[in-house]
């Protein structure tokens, strides 16, 4: 597997989740949240941060099938995705299935709020995203 900095992303219709990994790709770390951002403007502002941190791959988290309300957030990120790849970055969909339920649970576990409609859910869902990608490929 190749080393360097990877960009996750929790794909939302108003918040947008993000994380980086170290460079030899073992920790997965919050880099934020972009809110109210569509279309162009979000891809290139995660073009920016990605080029800020000398990222080259983009992980993409993918909605489960079949969930409610679901399909306008696939499609989303699936623009989003197509439009990253146009930018030259490696782009990779990864399942992200109970990511936000996970970071919930676990905010909860620690004794925090819970409130399911704040930045800090979607940046924990990117986290979950990329630390799954990363443990998926340093087992193979």
């Amino acid at each position: 597997m190749s080393n360097g900095v990877m960009l996750a992303v929790d794909f939302g219709l108003k918040r947008v989740g993000l994380a980086v990994c170290d460079p030899d790709r073992k920790v997965a770390v919050g880099a934020g949240s972009l809110i109210g951002l569509t279309g162009r403007t979000l891809a290139r502002t995660i073009k920016k941060q990605a080029e800020d941190r000398n990222a080259d791959t983009i992980v993409v988290g993918s909605p489960p099938v079949g969930a409610r309300g679901v399909e306008e957030v696939i499609g989303g990120a699936d623009k989003l995705a197509e439009a990253l790849r146009k930018m030259n970055f490696s782009v990779i969909r990864w399942d992200e299935e109970f990511t936000t339920a996970r970071a919930l649970a676990d905010r909860k576990a620690y004794g925090g709020k819970t409130q399911a409609g704040k930045s800090w859910v979607d940046e924990a869902a990117a986290i979950l995203i990329l630390q799954d990608y990363l443990e998926h490929n340093n087992r193979v």
